[in-house]
């Protein structure tokens, strides 16, 4: 694309505008990233799409890979930057010849049409790779929920955060995490009053009082997670940002296993 096209200088007009759109790529590009040291795996959001999603930086406001120093992309010279990113703002073809523009600048001109076409047929065939690999990653998704398991690091999570600060799961690089809550979250009391219904703390309506979960529902919390993670990811497809709230699976059926027998 970069020789099939002529325009302006994208980090001399850039202000990352156009890096402000989500964008999916595939692990084994997210791995060069990685590799490179552009990135590192927390950078990286699981998608329904591709296997990932870069992440947006929230002071940015724009993509990780956004670099101010640069005013641009700081992959944009590596040779290994996303391809959607490389036919904005021209696309494949312009058969109208009408001019193009970006929110910058605007003179950009596709100036050897074949190239572009052959771009786009590659795109497709990158397209297609990608969501062949995105089917294999889902594919893993209980090997990453083993993994938090096998290393404990889930259930120590859960025992470090307060009930009202677990909102649900989260599906990352290689294992589950924790959804931190934004604020407060009441979702892990609809649990408490399945697994340990004595609880003072139910008793006395003050969940948010509450400093530790106890063992009685980690274990029976984890082993409903086990019994239903399958079940609710086949019946309404992987998250688009790996995020599984709790309030989500309680919405399964009335049929959920939920205590341990």
């Amino acid at each position: 694309m970069s020789s099939a096209i002529e325009g302006p200088n994208c980090l001399e007009v850039c202000k990352g505008d156009c890096c402000s759109i989500r964008i999916d790529v595939p692990k084994i590009l997210a791995e060069e990233y990685i590799k490179r040291g552009y990135a590192k795996e927390e950078d990286f959001i699981r998608s329904d799409e591709f296997s990932f999603n870069l992440r947006f930086d929230d002071e940015k406001a724009k993509c990780f890979l956004f670099d101010k120093n640069l005013n641009g992309c700081s992959v944009h010279n590596s040779g290994i930057k996303p391809p959607q990113c490389w036919i904005y703002p021209t696309k494949f073809s312009n058969p109208n010849n009408e001019p193009l523009s970006c929110k910058k600048a605007n003179g950009w001109k596709i100036i050897d049409p074949k190239k572009t076409k052959e771009a786009e047929e590659l795109l497709k065939f990158y397209i297609f790779l990608c969501q062949l690999e995105a089917k294999k990653e889902l594919k893993n998704i209980s090997k990453r929920l083993n993994n938090s398991l096998r290393a404990n690091s889930l259930i120590l999570s859960l025992r470090e955060r307060k009930p009202s600060q677990i909102a649900g799961f989260k599906d990352t690089w290689d294992r589950f995490k924790i959804l931190s809550a934004e604020g407060l979250s009441l979702q892990i009391k609809k649990f408490c009053q399945i697994y340990n219904e004595n609880c003072s703390y139910l008793k006395d309506n003050n969940f948010l009082g509450c400093k530790k979960l106890c063992e009685k529902v980690i274990n029976s919390l984890i082993y409903f997670l086990q019994q239903n993670f399958n079940e609710y990811v086949k019946r309404e497809g992987p998250s688009s940002d790996g995020e599984y709230p709790l309030f989500k699976f309680h919405n399964l059926n009335n049929n959920v296993n939920c205590k341990r027998k």
